[in-house]
């Protein structure tokens, strides 16, 4: 059987650079990607989980940078989260992603710059950043699966967990947090964790052990520092620089601050990553070793996770599902970091 490709489809695409309420729309006539080459396969999505860096790199990329970066392209696609089915497979692709096959997985974050996003019916990445969807795995769990799980796995593996070791978690009702409660409990820690009192039912049900109102306990590293709790890893998918700033009160000599969020501003999170890993403790750095995380899509890491989940250990939290012409509702409570867990995009039926 011989799969054809229609002549264009739906995608979100914006030109320039702002929120996604300024910037984004619909376009129901965008190109359709060419066969895939090589080892590269062509899906036709399902479903795409939005992420706070999509909105975040939107808004702080000029249209030169861009352009640069997409070879002279001036349309773009956002997000980089998917779950759907291999339409068309390279020539090189390997067995077991042929045509047909359901699939998840997440994109560079370098493409996040350039462009090359996941919110369209159709699109093409390399076959090594894919993995196959469990039949048991529903493909709104599927399209949340991989950045935020990969983005947790990186956290974890920056740090050497064993049963007993305790840690805290910040931000833990996200995206992201949820995932790190999980790993973090799966390997035996003792996990502290921030949410608010809305959600602590939930992240307790996760696993922590113990949870911190971030509202009414507010500044955190305050509260840390006069219960006098004491941590071997601090994991901030946030980017809470005060958090940080007050570590050594609360974080072992040789604990590890371990970052993914940038939350408090893109350029901010910049400035803070160098001081904080560089600024000798003489100039006032923090006595704390400093690690930023970033993700790295990879099939076999996501494949694993997929099976964490099918084995009970894990689950992927799903605060809403939107319909593909209500994504700007979507990217609304994203903004205003009113979710809780992944809000997905159902972007057609396959």
């Amino acid at each position: 059987m011989t799969l054809t490709l229609p002549p264009h489809q739906r995608a979100w695409t914006y030109r320039t650079w702002g929120l996604p309420r300024q910037i984004l729309t619909f376009d129901e006539h965008f190109d359709v990607p060419e066969p895939p080459p090589k080892s590269e396969l062509l899906i036709r999505v399902s479903h795409a989980s939005l992420n706070p860096g999509a909105y975040i790199t939107m808004n702080i990329t000029p249209p030169f940078i861009r352009r640069y970066l997409s070879g002279g392209k001036t349309v773009y696609v956002p997000e980089g989260e998917f779950a759907g089915v291999v339409h068309l497979a390279g020539p090189a692709a390997p067995a077991h992603l042929q045509p047909g096959t359901r699939v998840f997985g997440s994109l560079p974050v370098a493409e996040l710059y350039s462009g090359k996003g996941t919110l369209a019916e159709y699109i093409c990445m390399p076959a090594q950043n894919a993995a196959v969807v469990p039949p048991s795995m529903s493909w709104e769990d599927a399209a949340s699966l991989s950045g935020a799980g990969l983005t947790a796995s990186c956290m974890l593996d920056a740090a050497n967990i064993t049963p007993g070791t305790r840690v805290f978690v910040n931000g833990a009702s996200g995206g992201v947090g949820t995932m790190v409660v999980q790993l973090a409990k799966e390997r035996g820690a003792y996990v502290v964790a921030t949410c608010s009192a809305r959600t602590e039912s939930l992240v307790k049900h996760l696993g922590a052990d113990e949870v911190v109102d971030y509202r009414a306990n507010a500044p955190v590293s305050g509260y840390l520092a006069m219960k006098g709790y004491h941590f071997q890893y601090i994991f901030d998918t946030v980017g809470t620089q005060a958090l940080f700033q007050g570590c050594a009160a609360y974080l072992d000599p040789s604990g590890v601050y371990v970052n993914a969020g940038n939350f408090e501003g893109f350029w901010r999170t910049i400035g803070n990553i160098v001081k904080n890993m560089y600024l000798p403790r003489l100039f006032g750095g923090v006595p704390r070793r400093y690690i930023m995380v970033a993700t790295t899509p990879n099939g076999e890491k996501a494949a694993a996770l997929a099976q964490l989940l099918v084995e009970g250990k894990i689950r992927v939290v799903v605060d809403e599902v939107f319909a593909f012409e209500d994504a700007m509702k979507a990217y609304d409570r994203l903004v205003a970091k009113d979710v809780t867990g992944k809000l997905v995009i159902k972007v057609q039926d396959i």
